[in-house]
Order: structure tokens, then C-alpha cells, then sequence
């Protein structure tokens, strides 16, 4: 009697060894079943969904629109819906790194996200509501503490590298300082004060050298013995009328600097410089492998910016939908990326929604029904209808 092979497919009926049939028209292998004359091909689930999780990264990773896919989209929809529950795995290198930026960007949802990353890629991110200390704080944790960090100066971010990175140096963005120069200033202004006061501002992005930065610093000392009379000139507000007083000078001051927020970005240019956090790029006794950066840019324009894009050609997507891609996307541009296709085992568990179960039988202050079920009604839960006497 002849034998079948030991790889034979077995008849999902009766479990007989069958032999080959022919191929269909896509070309899979046909099984026939001599015992109960039935007729079936073997798939291989495991490629199937591999080949879909290859799709689902190429699609969460890329500004593609899903129209330009092949087949129908609710077709795509389904077939790739069991995709969207995995996840990636961040794992820390533990690596010292000589500069880390770090900067948050807002996006759809209500949601910030907060990035550290290197001109490599990125290390780590958070999600938050909003910038602060303890958001920056979960973030800068989870990883070891650099030479130098770079960011634009917000307060949380400050407030967590003092908590979690105390002997690290701090190189504040140049660029936000020209940008917050020039919205006092404009880019043309009109004052000679503004005008001497734009040029610094110019010339803050310039410097390469310790040298430049020392004629930066006699630059400014000229801007005050020339304008530091100009910056002390006081407005009463007795003098003015009341429709001309500033918001911060209405309740409780009865004068002001005139040139108050001229007078700010300038004291705030001395405070940089005294803390030593202008030129922290070129101190002499920091030794990094490669030439340090003196603003966020690497992460403003390589990271920030590609995800904005990215988010806004797939605008529509659900907040969890957008949260999943968000996460494979900053992955992918990780530091310690591995391939994508080695998180399809990665999912995570649903956990079924629990019904409100009150510990008491006082009534509950906030229900989405009337429980008959309860020995007393109030008639004071939930109503429907109009109000009559």
C-alpha cells in the first residue's frame, strides 16, 4: 500500500493523511482527501499575519495615505485591525551620551509629547498633558545623565534637570533666544535702541569661538552704557490714562519701566550669562567625540517637524489609533531600534469595561440609570421630560 509523506496535510474532517491536488489560482497548494473526498487548501496563518504586520509597519511609519493601498480600504481595515493592539519595545542602552536635546511638541488630542534625543535619534519620549517638571521628570529618569542637554528654556524642564541631572551643563537653544529677541524687536526695527539690541541678536547665532563670544559679551556691555538710562525710564500712572495702563500695572503699581519688555529680554540676556549657559557649546573642559550643537534644531527640524507631518497626512485616526503610530513612528527613529516585524507577538491585553457596582446601599451621587433592584427610590436620580407641576 502506498504510504503519504510525513508532511502530508491531514483532512480537517477525519484527520486521514491527504495527498496534492493541483494549485489554485493564486497559486496555493490544492489537498485532496481520499477517505472523505474533500477537497481544501493548507493556509499558513503564521505568514498571513506576518505579511500583514509588515503592511500595518510600513503604513504607521510612513505619510502614505491609506487610499493608495491596494484593495479596499475596509477590507485593509480588517484585516490589519488586530495590529493596531501591539506595541513596540523601548528598551535603554544605559549609554552616556555627550548631548541630549530635549523639547516638547504639542499634538491632536490634547496630548504633549515630550522628546529626548540625540543627532543619532531619539533615546526616550513621555506623554503629557502639558510641559512641567513632573512630565520632564519621567522622561529624564529613565535615562543616564549627559554631559551637556540642550532645550529651550522652558520652567518645568529646567526645574527636573536640577531634580534628576544636577551635575549635567546646561546650554539653553540660541535660536528661541533670537526669537524671543525679535518679537520685541521685530525684524525691523524702528528705535536705535531696538536696532542695536537686533544686532546682538544676530550675531548670538553666529559665534563659533570662545574669542567670538567674548566680543559678543563686550557687545552687550556697550548696549548698556549706552542704553541702560534709556531702560531705567519710569512711566506713573497718574500721567496716563486709564485705557493706556498695562494689564500687569492696573491693580496693584502706581508706576512701571516704559520699556518694560525691552528692559526684560535684556536682564534676561545678563542672567544666561552669568548662570553660563550661552556658551556652553564652546567650554574648553568639556571633551565630547564631536562638536557640540547650540540649539534644538537637530530635534526641532529632524524629529519635531517630520512628526507634525506625519500626524497631519494621517489626520482623522482615533486617539488611541494616533497613540499606536506615534509609537512606532519615534521607534523606528530610536536609537535602539530593532526590526518592527519582532513586536507582532507584542500585545497588549484588553481589559473588559467593569460595571459600577456601589459598596453601599446609600444611593450613588453620579449613575447612568435607576436601579429597581434597590429597596428605596428617591425620584430625584434621573429624570426625562419636561418639568410640570
Amino acid at each position: 500500500m502506498k504510504s503519504f509523506n510525513p508532511r502530508a496535510r491531514h483532512c480537517p474532517i477525519c484527520d486521514e493523511p491527504c495527498k496534492k491536488k493541483g494549485k489554485t489560482a493564486a497559486g496555493s497548494q490544492r489537498w485532496y482527501c481520499k477517505n472523505c473526498r474533500y477537497s481544501f487548501t493548507s493556509t499558513r496563518t503564521d505568514q498571513q499575519k506576518l505579511a500583514q504586520f509588515r503592511e500595518f509597519c510600513d503604513y504607521v511609519t510612513d505619510t502614505e495615505p491609506k487610499r493608495r493601498l491596494a484593495g479596499s480600504l475596509r477590507t485593509w481595515d480588517r484585516d490589519h485591525a488586530w495590529c493596531w493592539d501591539t506595541r513596540p519595545v523601548w528598551e535603554p542602552t544605559g549609554e552616556v551620551y555627550d548631548q541630549v536635546f530635549i523639547d516638547g511638541t504639542y499634538i491632536a488630542h490634547g496630548w504633549c509629547v515630550l522628546i529626548a534625543a540625540t543627532t543619532d535619534g531619539v533615546i526616550a519620549y513621555q506623554l503629557c498633558d502639558k510641559e512641567s517638571k513632573t512630565a520632564y521628570t519621567a522622561l529624564l529618569s529613565r535615562i543616564p545623565a549627559p554631559a551637556v542637554v540642550t532645550t529651550d528654556g522652558d520652567k518645568g524642564a529646567l526645574a527636573a534637570i536640577k531634580a534628576c541631572w544636577p551635575t549635567t551643563h546646561v546650554q539653553r537653544c540660541l535660536v528661541h533666544i533670537q526669537r524671543n529677541i525679535r518679537r520685541i524687536t521685530t525684524s525691523r526695527p524702528r528705535i536705535k535702541q531696538h536696532k542695536a539690541l537686533y544686532k546682538i541678536a544676530l550675531n548670538l547665532t553666529k559665534i563659533t569661538t570662545a574669542e567670538e563670544a567674548i566680543e559678543w559679551q563686550k557687545g552687550l556691555s556697550a548696549f548698556h552704557s549706552l542704553y541702560d538710562q534709556w531702560l531705567a525710564e519710569r512711566t506713573y500712572k497718574h500721567t496716563v490714562p486709564a485705557s493706556q495702563v498695562p494689564k500687569f500695572a492696573v491693580n496693584n503699581k502706581s508706576w512701571w519701566y516704559t520699556h518694560h519688555h525691552t528692559r526684560r529680554i535684556v536682564r534676561s540676556l545678563d542672567r544666561y550669562i552669568k548662570d553660563g549657559v550661552l556658551f556652553t557649546y564652546l567650554d574648553p573642559a568639556i571633551d565630547p567625540a564631536q562638536p557640540l550643537a547650540s540649539t534644538t534644531n537637530p530635534l526641532e527640524g529632524g524629529i519635531n517637524a517630520p512628526l507634525k507631518g506625519f500626524l497631519h497626512a494621517h489626520r482623522g485616526w482615533s486617539e488611541d489609533h494616533m497613540l499606536t503610530a506615534l509609537d512606532y513612528w519615534l521607534y523606528n527613529r530610536s536609537i535602539n531600534r530593532q526590526p518592527l516585524e519582532t513586536f507582532i507577538t507584542n500585545t497588549r491585553q484588553t481589559q473588559p469595561a467593569s460595571k459600577h457596582k456601589p459598596n453601599s446601599d446609600q444611593p450613588a451621587k453620579i449613575d447612568n440609570a435607576i436601579d429597581h433592584e434597590q429597596p428605596w427610590e428617591d425620584s430625584l436620580t434621573i429624570r426625562k421630560g419636561w418639568i410640570r407641576n
